[in-house]
């Protein structure tokens, strides 16, 4: 998701190793047939 550009990765600390991600503004974009394809797996127990 990061390599498309959906998310932003930033490691906040080297030691230990500690990573945050943050949705970019064009994966806010997909939210919407995202939360479509989880309501249609929990509705189909998948």
């Amino acid at each position: 998701m990061e390599e498309v550009g959906l998310v932003k990765r930033e490691v906040v600390c080297d030691r230990p190793i500690a990573v945050t991600y943050e949705i970019t503004e064009f994966g806010t974009t997909a939210l919407g047939f995202l939360n479509e394809l989880k309501n249609w797996a929990e509705e189909h127990q998948i």
